[in-house]
């Protein structure tokens, strides 16, 4: 609340700078000059909470609860003191009024939620002990301070940025490049490194015939693919280009990337593709990388290596989606339980075949 004296305004400056006894001395000889001015009554009766005088509190907040029944600082100290004085029950009732009137008050809130987090009556009296007046009643210091140092301190930025920002600009784009560079630096392939066009007039029948606007956007998807680390959509899109009638120069770029493409774990394959959209066009998918669980079932055991046939989708025997040959290029211990496995699709004269890299029973 705004004060309009002059002696009012210097008393509130000193309570907020925790000059309580001060304000009491100052205040209590002018009586006389605010008989009816409650923000003089709301003043020293804090002093007064403040001091530890409870009971002169008590009468100067009651003297400014007849000035104005409804100033907000007098019943918020009003409600303090009674905390103070051990009786919790005037302080709830008091703070409730308040909410009454404004539903929103938050020392009012704040307080009536300290009691009721209190379990019983040992934590209570702990609490009546040792609370801080300060925290259920409004903060009496200006708020410019601290807004003006705000303010020049968003202003100082602002000229730091200014000054250095030749500088800074260079940082940034250093440390952009440098983040794309670590994303993958063992290929460092754009598209200014091909000559069109980037079609083969003499390349005959394919499976996948494009243009060189579409090689150019494909190619353009699959390095972006490739720089975040999505290769299982990146060796898709690369497969779209090495089946069409591409240039040798930008089949080479591409036989490039695709050497350089990881290998991913079971946790760490990213995009899966399924059985079905496996099967309709499987030289799109030829060494991506799937997880198909299903049944094993003709199991063949080799010197080095395991053959079987997978029944995709037969995990829980009932719904067999299909059939693929799977070959595991290493020796295991086959168990007569579903299984979930980690492969790559090669593709054999037009059919699939699944070459794993993980066995996962499923249990």
């Amino acid at each position: 609340m705004k004060t309009y004296s002059r002696d009012l305004r210097r008393a509130r400056r000193w309570l907020a700078s925790g000059r309580s006894t001060k304000v009491i001395r100052y205040l209590e000889p002018k009586v006389p000059l605010f008989l009816e001015d409650p923000q003089y009554y709301a003043l020293l009766g804090r002093a007064c909470v403040e001091s530890g005088l409870l009971k002169d509190a008590q009468t100067w907040l009651n003297r400014g609860l007849q000035a104005d029944p409804s100033h907000l600082e007098v019943r918020l100290a009003l409600a303090v003191n009674h905390l103070k004085r051990k009786d919790p029950a005037s302080a709830v009732r008091t703070w409730l009024e308040i909410l009454e009137d404004h539903p929103e008050q938050t020392h009012a809130k704040r307080g009536l939620k300290a009691l009721k987090r209190i379990s019983d009556q040992e934590a209570q009296d702990r609490f009546l002990d040792r609370f801080d007046p300060g925290r259920f009643l409004p903060d009496l210091r200006s708020p410019w301070p601290g807004r003006i140092l705000a303010l020049l301190i968003a202003v100082l930025v602002v000229l730091m940025l200014l000054y250095f920002r030749e500088s800074l600009t260079g940082i940034a784009r250093n440390w952009f490049s440098n983040r794309a560079e670590d994303r993958r630096s063992d290929v460092r392939i754009t598209l200014e490194d091909l000559d069109y066009p980037l079609t083969d007039p003499n390349s005959g029948d394919v499976l996948n015939p494009m243009t060189d606007r579409e090689i150019d956007r494909t190619l353009t998807s699959a390095l972006d693919l490739y720089n975040r680390y999505e290769d299982n959509l990146a060796r898709r899109e690369l497969n779209k280009i090495r089946y069409s009638n591409a240039d040798a120069e930008v089949l080479a770029t591409v036989a490039g990337l695709i050497e350089a493409l990881g290998e991913p774990d079971i946790d760490t394959i990213g995009t899966d593709f399924g059985y079905g959209e496996v099967l309709d066009d499987p030289w799109l998918y030829d060494g991506c990388w799937v997880v198909w669980s299903g049944a094993p079932a003709n199991v063949d055991f080799g010197d080095d290596s395991i053959r079987f046939d997978l029944l995709v989708g037969y995990e829980d025997g009932q719904i067999l989606e299909g059939r693929v040959p799977v070959e595991v290029p290493f020796l295991a211990v086959m168990e007569s339980l579903p299984v979930e496995v980690l492969g790559q699709v090669e593709t054999r004269n037009g059919s699939l075949v699944l070459i794993a890299k993980t066995l996962h029973f499923l249990r």
